[in-house]
């Protein structure tokens, strides 16, 4: 089995994307769940201030920060000079951010050099913190357009590099339908100009990974991989983390998934996008059954409604107990 942890396995991982409880009337609270629950690190969090971590690090507790392609670089807001323009000269945000009530739901564009500063520069600030890895939520970054037929950013940054990459280029195409005519900028072939953006998130997070390893050496890289994918972009990191729906939870489909991950030398761990306490006890056992690492049901992402899980710490104990029970002389 490969792991990029360490020689043993941490079976037992927290995921909680920011602290909790975050006001008077949220039951949730963070340091119980490390406490009842005894995770071996805590992943996908976001930054918020220093006194949150030193909680982490005084409990000895290893964690990873993360990052998204909404880097705020002014006073809490995304300035719209950096960020994707769709080819209707829209400035884009995530379908799913559009309902959100947040200062900076724009994305910013990996062609974009004020962005890649931008990017660098809070990495730099999160890798500072001590965390053992970064993580990229939403990794896709300019290719994530193409998912929403909208193929990709059309700032000045994208078209001009693109345009200096094909001027010599001819298609044999002919077809009206492969092209897309943008309103001041010219024709572009569509498969074309989608494989140019899947090109520049690949090149930016390359480039992105050696300059952060260049002052911390031993940084890991984790992305949010749907489903288990391992498409270009994701393979640049070295883990993935993601929902799985509950069409996923039997043998064939966990075993697939995790030996796609293995096969590429990359780490992989999953949270059930489910509420079903029987599908979760399924992933629970087959991840305790089979040695692999396990993100405990508790705030985690239902994504369809937008909100989060919280399984009772009694209850997630309970399930652990009885399995590492039962498959303690079986392994």
């Amino acid at each position: 089995m490969i792991t990029i942890w360490s020689q043993e396995l941490p079976i037992f991982t927290l995921s909680s994307r920011f602290f909790h409880p975050r006001n008077q009337t949220d039951n949730a609270k963070t340091l119980d769940a490390i406490d009842e629950l005894n995770p071996k690190k805590i992943d996908w969090i976001y930054y918020e201030n220093d006194a949150i971590l030193e909680k982490y690090k005084k409990k000895g507790l290893p964690f990873s920060l993360t990052l998204n392609p909404q880097i705020a670089d002014s006073l809490g807001y995304t300035s719209k000079k950096n960020k994707i323009i769709d080819y209707k000269g829209e400035i884009f945000i995530a379908p799913w951010m559009k309902s959100w009530k947040v200062k900076n739901p724009y994305w910013g564009c990996v062609n974009n050099p004020n962005f890649k500063k931008l990017f660098l520069d809070k990495s730099l600030f999160l890798a500072s913190k001590e965390p053992y890895a970064l993580m990229v939520d939403d990794a896709l970054f300019n290719a994530r357009l193409k998912k929403v037929k909208l193929i990709g950013c059309f700032c000045n940054y994208c078209t001009k590099k693109y345009n200096l990459l094909n001027r010599r280029k001819t298609s044999k195409s002919i077809n009206k339908a492969d092209y897309i005519n943008v309103s001041g900028k010219g024709s572009f072939n569509i498969e074309k100009y989608e494989s140019f953006q899947e090109k520049s998130v690949v090149d930016f997070l390359k480039t992105w990974m050696n300059d952060v390893k260049k002052v911390y050496p031993n940084m890991l890289f984790y992305t949010n991989n749907p489903d288990g994918e391992w498409n270009q972009i994701y393979k640049t990191f070295d883990g993935g983390i993601a929902e799985i729906k509950e069409i996923r939870i039997n043998d064939t489909d966990l075993n697939r998934l995790y030996r796609n991950a293995d096969i590429l030398h990359k780490s992989q761990v999953f949270t059930l996008d489910s509420e079903n306490r029987d599908l979760q006890f399924k992933l629970l056992e087959y991840n305790i059954k089979n040695k692999r690492e396990t993100i405990f049901p508790w705030d985690i992402m239902i994504v369809k409604e937008n909100r989060r899980f919280y399984m009772p710490l009694d209850t997630i104990k309970k399930i652990i107990t009885e399995l590492e029970i039962k498959y303690k002389n079986k392994n």
